[in-house]
């Protein structure tokens, strides 16, 4: 009889040594077999569609760099009365200057369109960056991206708009 009890004891022994409850000896080992398939069908399915929702996070709404004479205007007459105090009149930033370079000379294009946009309308917690949202349109905040966007390299351009872009 005590043999029989040591039995039961060492049978429900996990790998650390100690006693594990029913629930947990049945929990992985006892999977049904429907059960496996389920599991391991819903990943097969989830894993490519993660994956193309990842690839294609710009997809909405792409910005062209001034795509035309009038948005260009438009976007350079917002940027000089709006964000030049901050960020210097080619966006390049530097000494006396708070705002962050948008020339293309640090990580501005690493961020996609809609991130720019709520940078623009909602500003950047924890920053000087302040939402400009309450007086300008959006068709006003796409036209200074669209400015912006104006000083980059092709390059940056073509990344930023996949959102790949290489590692610093």
């Amino acid at each position: 009889m005590s043999s029989k009890k040591g039995r039961q004891k060492t049978a429900r022994r996990g790998t650390t040594g100690k006693y594990m409850s029913r629930s947990r000896q049945r929990s992985l080992v006892r999977l049904p077999a429907w059960g496996w398939i389920l599991m391991i069908g819903t990943a097969l399915v989830l894993i490519p569609i993660t994956l193309i929702l990842l690839q294609n996070n710009s997809a909405s709404g792409y910005i062209e760099p001034a795509a035309s004479p009038e948005v260009f205007a438009q976007g350079k007459a917002i940027f000089e009365e709006t964000c030049a105090a901050c960020h210097g009149e080619a966006g390049q930033a530097g000494e006396g200057l708070i705002g962050s370079p948008l020339n293309g000379s640090a990580h501005a294009w690493h961020h996609v369109d809609d991130q720019l946009r709520l940078m623009v309308r909602d500003g950047i917690p924890n920053t000087q960056m302040v939402g400009h949202g309450e007086h300008l349109s959006a068709e006003e905040i796409d036209a200074v991206i669209s400015y912006i966007k104006t000083w980059w390299t092709p390059e940056q351009q073509a990344m930023q708009r996949t959102g790949r872009h290489p590692m610093p």
